[in-house]
């Protein structure tokens, strides 16, 4: 799983895993984020210098995926 999610394109969209971090990038397109809000704990949209999504940042990501699995 994580070398299939350390550098994937999907549409437009760069997704990076950074394993040791545990943090889950998805970058929108060239868009360069300027700021985040965070919508929910430890899940951030990342908003471009006219405040639209230029991608979203997932924090202990593996973490959450095993969690859910487990329920």
């Amino acid at each position: 799983m994580e070398e299939a999610l350390r550098k994937l394109r999907i549409s437009g969209a760069y997704v990076h895993y950074d394993e040791e971090g545990d943090v889950l990038y998805i970058h929108f397109g060239d868009r360069e984020a300027v700021e985040g809000i965070e919508i929910g704990e430890g899940i951030i949209v990342d908003l471009d210098k006219d405040g639209e999504p230029a991608g979203i940042t997932i924090t202990s990501f593996k973490t959450r995926l095993s969690e859910t699995r487990r329920k």
